[in-house]
């Protein structure tokens, strides 16, 4: 936990360090969540343990475009309807530093997640690439290696720490206006590849992916409806749950948010 907040802490901190930097745009918003495990197509669990994985979400998200880079964060507290014992805590940092003009970045992440069973942190750096967008789209792959601190009493490596391989991915945005409304189309999406033994045993394999297609309804400036596709393969420590045996699974989240 601590390892993380120091490195949230200094990817927040980077944005005050140049002092001839100039701020170019800002956004902030908060948001709440319904996350229902049991609704997608292909929905990896089903009756009593599909419903028990169903939780609210409160959240808080925000980001800033500098002359230098730009940066991205989130926290959630998770399962907030639950007693503080059943409750969890997930938070995500990104970084993308200018590369002068050339559209490639050098790029940081730093992902979260806690609750009274695990505790997983993941560290990226490498490298992006964010000159491919226009006015109301854009498209940012990056690439790195992979860094964890995990532990997890449910799986047979409890603690798994050190070089997991590599991750890819890429976050991705349209806005259009269809039938006088404000309408856009969120993608983020996250390849692990070669991952270290202990952990491709804890998950269901060396590769996984994860990722949301997301349609949002802005009504107004400020309020935003969402619904969320949220897929994943041999991630989110489902695999070999209750004699299940398949490796891919969704779920749908439904979502109200407030933009600052």
């Amino acid at each position: 936990m601590r390892k993380s907040l120091l490195a949230l802490g200094v990817v927040a901190a980077v944005a005050a360090v140049p002092a001839s930097a100039e701020y170019l745009y800002g956004f902030g918003g908060v948001y709440l969540d319904h996350q229902s495990w049991d609704h997608g197509p292909n929905a990896i669990e089903n009756g009593k343990d599909g419903r028990n994985r169903n939780q609210a979400v409160l959240g808080l998200e925000g980001g800033a475009g500098f002359t230098w880079g730009e940066i991205y964060g989130f926290y959630d507290r998770e399962s907030v309807e639950k007693s503080s014992s059943e409750q969890k805590n997930s938070m995500k940092g990104t970084a993308h530093v200018y590369l002068g003009d050339s559209g490639v970045s050098l790029y940081g992440q730093v992902y979260h997640h806690d609750n009274p069973n695990q505790s997983e942190t993941n560290r990226v750096l490498g490298l992006g690439y964010t000159a491919l967008q226009g006015d109301n789209w854009f498209f940012k792959p990056w690439v790195g290696v992979h860094d964890i601190t995990s532990w997890d009493s449910f799986s047979p490596n409890q603690n798994v720490n050190g070089n997991n391989g590599y991750m890819a991915g890429w976050t991705a945005r349209y806005a259009f206006n269809l039938g006088g409304q404000d309408f856009s189309f969120v993608n983020w999406n996250e390849i692990e590849f070669d991952r270290n033994d202990a952990y491709a045993q804890n998950q269901g394999g060396k590769n996984s992916v994860q990722g949301a297609a997301i349609l949002f309804w802005h009504p107004t400036k400020h309020l935003a409806t969402g619904i969320q596709y949220r897929y994943f393969n041999n991630k989110l420590g489902v695999y070999g749950e209750s004699g299940r045996k398949q490796h891919y699974g969704d779920a749908l989240i439904y979502r109200v948010q407030y933009n600052f």
